[in-house]
C-alpha cells in the first residue's frame, strides 16, 4: 500500500512539472530542443538519464545474471561511443543548428537521405519505446501486484500523456532530479549488498570473454550497440539543446564518464544476484532485490530510482520518434502534430510490449538495422562537413544495404553467429559505399 501511494504521489509531481513547462511549448524548436539554451549540467544529466533507462538498468542486470561479467560491454560500448562522439562529432552536430538528426541529414546530404533516416528512426524508436513500457510494467507488477498486461497499459498511457504535455523542456528539468534518484539508489544498493551481505570468496568470476560471449559478440556490442549511441537521435537532441558547441562537446565526455561508472555499478549488482540468488521467482534481479533482499526503505528507493531512469528514457524516446515523424516526414512545423504522433507511436509500442517481454532482445534487434543503415553514412557525412557533400543516390544505396543486412540479422537468435555477423557486415558495406559516395560528385 505504501509503495502504491508513493507511486501515485511521484506521478503527480511529474505531471505538475510537465504542466509547468506547457508555456514553453509555443514553437517546434522549443518543444523539440528546448530553445537551444540549456547549460551542460542539464544536458549531461539528461543524456545519462536517457541512456541509463530500462535497457541499462533492469535489462543489464538481467543480462549479467544470465551471461556473467561480459554483459558489461552492453553499457561500456555506449560509454566508449560517447567519448568518440565528444572527440569527433558533438561540436559539428551543434554547429549544424538542426532540429533533429534527420534534419541534420537533410543539411549534410539531401532530402531523400533525410526521409530514409527518418523512416529508420521511427521504426527503431517505436520498438525502443516498447522496451521502456515493458520495464515500467515490471516495476508496477512488483509494487502493486497487478498483471503484466495491465501494467503495460497503465505505463504506456501515463508516459504518453506526460510527454505530450511537457515537451523537451519538461524532460530536461525532470531528468536532473530523476537521475539523482537513480544514482543514489544504485550506489546505495551496491554498497549494501557487498558490505551487509557479502558473497563467498571466489563466487564472482571476472572474465571479458566466455564460451557464451566470444570475440564476435564483443565486436557486435562495440560496433552495433556502441554505434547506436555514437549517432543517436536522442543524444543529438541533447547536443542540439546545448547553449554552445563547446558545452555540447563537454557534455558528451562527461556523460561517457558517467556511463563508464554505471557500467560497473549495475554489472556488479547483477553479479551479486547471480552468486546469491538461485531462483529469481520469475522476476528480474533488480526487482527481486528490491522486493526480497534490501531493507524496506532502500528497496523502495531502488524501485523509484529504476522508475525514474525508465521514465527519463521513455519520454525522450517518444518525443524523438514523434518529432522525427512530424518535422522530417510530414514536414510541417506543428507542436500539435508532434503530440498526435506521440500518441500514435505510443499505442504501437504498447501493442508490442503486450506480447514481448525481453527488453535487451528488443533493443538489440532494432539497433541492428538502425546502426548498419544510418550510422556509417551520417558519420562520414559529418566527417566531410564543410568539405564535400556525399553523392545522395550512392548514400541511399549504402543505407539500404546496411539496413537490410542489419535487420536480416535480427531474424536470427540475438546471440547466434548470423545474428552477430550480418549486422557487422551491414556496417562495413554501408561504410565502404558511403566513402565511395564521398568521393564521387553527384550529377545535377
Amino acid at each position: 500500500m505504501t509503495g502504491t501511494i508513493l507511486l501515485i504521489l511521484y506521478a503527480i509531481i511529474i505531471v505538475i512539472i510537465a504542466v509547468s513547462s506547457w508555456k514553453y511549448n509555443n514553437s517546434v524548436e522549443n518543444y523539440l530542443i528546448a530553445g537551444r539554451k540549456q547549460h551542460k549540467v542539464l544536458i549531461v544529466a539528461s543524456m545519462l538519464a536517457s541512456t541509463i533507462g530500462g535497457a541499462l538498468t533492469i535489462g543489464q542486470a538481467g543480462k549479467t545474471y544470465s551471461m556473467g561479467f561480459p554483459a558489461i560491454w552492453f553499457i561500456l560500448a555506449g560509454a566508449i561511443a560517447h567519448f568518440a562522439q565528444g572527440t569527433l562529432l558533438s561540436k559539428k552536430v551543434r554547429e549544424t543548428e538542426a532540429l533533429t538528426l534527420s534534419d541534420m541529414a537533410l543539411k549534410l546530404v539531401g532530402p531523400r537521405v533525410q526521409f530514409l533516416t527518418s523512416l529508420f528512426i521511427v521504426i527503431t524508436w517505436t520498438a525502443i519505446a516498447a522496451g521502456q513500457f515493458i520495464a515500467v510494467a515490471k516495476i508496477l507488477v512488483t509494487i502493486t501486484g497487478i498483471t503484466y498486461k495491465t501494467g503495460v497499459i497503465i505505463s504506456a498511457s501515463f508516459l504518453i500523456v506526460y510527454t505530450i504535455i511537457g515537451g523537451q523542456k519538461s524532460i530536461l528539468k525532470t531528468d536532473l532530479f530523476q537521475f539523482g534518484i537513480l544514482s543514489i539508489a544504485l550506489m546505495a544498493t551496491l554498497i549494501f549488498l557487498y558490505t551487509a551481505k557479502p558473497v563467498p570468496a571466489g563466487s564472482i568470476a571476472i572474465s571479458l570473454f566466455t564460451t557464451q560471449f566470444t570475440f564476435w559478440h564483443f565486436l557486435h556490442y562495440l560496433i552495433v550497440i556502441g554505434g547506436s549511441y555514437f549517432i543517436c537521435p536522442m543524444m543529438f537532441s541533447r547536443i542540439l539543446s546545448a547553449d554552445t558547441p563547446q558545452n555540447a562537446r563537454k557534455s558528451s565526455f562527461i556523460s561517457g564518464t558517467g556511463m563508464l561508472i554505471f557500467a560497473f555499478v549495475i554489472t556488479f549488482i547483477g553479479l551479486w544476484a547471480k552468486a546469491s540468488i538461485p531462483d529469481l521467482q520469475k522476476l528480474d534481479p533488480l526487482n527481486y532485490l528490491a522486493k526480497n533482499t534490501l531493507p524496506s526503505a532502500l528497496g523502495i528507493l531502488l524501485i523509484f530510482g529504476l522508475l525514474a531512469a525508465i521514465l527519463s528514457t521513455a519520454d525522450t524516446v517518444l518525443i524523438t520518434g514523434a518529432g522525427t515523424l512530424q518535422n522530417d516526414i510530414i514536414k510541417r512545423k506543428s507542436v500539435t502534430g508532434i503530440r498526435v504522433f506521440t500518441i500514435l507511436i505510443g499505442l504501437v509500442a504498447m501493442l508490442i510490449a503486450l506480447f514481448k517481454s525481453d527488453i535487451i532482445a528488443i533493443i538489440i534487434k532494432t539497433y541492428n538495422g538502425y546502426t548498419a543503415g544510418v550510422v556509417p553514412a551520417l558519420f562520414i557525412a559529418l566527417l566531410f562537413k564543410g568539405k564535400r557533400i556525399l553523392n545522395e543516390p550512392l548514400t541511399l544505396i549504402a543505407m539500404v544495404v546496411g539496413y537490410v543486412l542489419g535487420i536480416t540479422g535480427s531474424f536470427y537468435p540475438t546471440e547466434s553467429l548470423p545474428g552477430i555477423l550480418l549486422p557487422l557486415l551491414g556496417v562495413i558495406l554501408s561504410a565502404v559505399l558511403s566513402l565511395i559516395a564521398a568521393s564521387i560528385p553527384e550529377r545535377k
